[in-house]
């Protein structure tokens, strides 16, 4: 790439491939996309009328029987069962008490016998009552069991495959967007290797501005039109010889920051001027240079043809 004659770097064609990766892969998401959604959204509308017509009928009788089970009539009602039910022990256990007190002789008008009738009421009564506390306890214990169990119920109700879905899909979503993400960092880095190579070839340009300043006109002349059709006024260059002795030819360095700062061999813009009448006094025409040149080219093959020609020749020519 080095001098003025380096073309521009090409961009890498893997640039390209990456850009239209990263938005193929996109366009496959959304397509993915879209498709999970249509299946996620049909199961959720056939899970909630499964959920309507099946479990929340059933939820809403075990709600109704969960909050009406605990009440004041259901734990008096237990108490007083279980109540019941050690008053009935305790006449089995008299009974039995009874009988065996009168095997032993036992006179039921007795101290004794009275004594040991009181310890029996005593632990009958604290029986009663621990029991009758026991069942009220109970009912609220179920109660609050089967409130708990309505709870877990409508929690577990609450659950359908879009769950597992979203958690795939946000899975999926990960790998295209990393998917993406890597073609897109692809692109950056092959976009940024481009125009490293395109900032060291313009700085090959720039280094080159000077002589390409020099060359141009030339280049300029290359590409005029120089058919004889596309020019008027026609008529005999002359004294190009003569012109161009009158220019002084010289080795001369540009200023520094002028053109490409180089060492050269030329004439001067200000005596071609002046010798020619062409051009402005600070460049030179290239075309008028080759044009003076051609000229002063003829007209000394001219001068060294005569020179050449036999003495009697050049008399009889004359």
């Amino acid at each position: 790439m080095g001098g003025g004659s380096g073309s521009a770097p090409t961009a890498d064609p893997a640039i390209g491939k990456a850009a239209l990766k990263s938005a193929k892969t996109g366009q496959d998401m959304l397509k993915w996309s879209k498709g999970q959604a249509k299946i996620s959204n049909k199961w959720a509308r056939q899970d909630r009328n499964r959920y309507m017509n099946k479990f929340r009928p059933i939820e809403n009788k075990f709600i109704r029987q969960a909050k009406n089970y605990d009440t004041a009539d259901r734990r008096d009602s237990e108490s007083n069962r279980a109540i019941s039910s050690v008053r009935k022990q305790g006449d089995i256990s008299r009974d039995i008490n009874d009988r065996q007190m009168s095997a032993m002789g036992v006179d039921p008008r007795s101290g004794r016998y009275g004594e040991t009738q009181r310890a029996t009421g005593i632990a009958e009564g604290l029986a009663a009552t621990g029991a009758g506390n026991m069942a009220r306890g109970a009912v609220r214990d179920e109660g609050r069991r089967r409130m708990a169990e309505v709870v877990n119920l409508g929690q577990a109700s609450a659950v359908n495959p879009a769950s597992s879905l979203r958690m795939s899909t946000a899975t999926a979503a990960s790998g295209y967007k990393g998917a993406m993400s890597g073609y897109g960092q692809q692109g950056q880095l092959l976009n940024t290797q481009f125009n490293q190579q395109m900032q060291g070839y313009q700085a090959n340009q720039d280094a080159s501005s000077g002589l390409m300043s020099g060359l141009g006109s030339i280049a300029g002349a290359a590409i005029m039109r120089s058919s004889k059709d596309y020019k008027k006024n026609k008529r005999p260059a002359r004294g190009a010889l003569k012109a161009v002795n009158k220019m002084p030819v010289e080795d001369w360095d540009y200023k520094q920051g002028i053109a490409d700062g180089g060492s050269h061999t030329g004439p001067y813009a200000e005596d071609f001027k002046a010798a020619t009448g062409k051009g402005d006094g600070k460049s030179i025409p290239v075309v008028d240079a080759i044009g003076v040149l051609m000229g002063a080219t003829q007209e000394l093959s001219k001068k060294v043809d005569r020179m050449a020609k036999p003495r009697g020749a050049m008399k009889a020519a004359a």
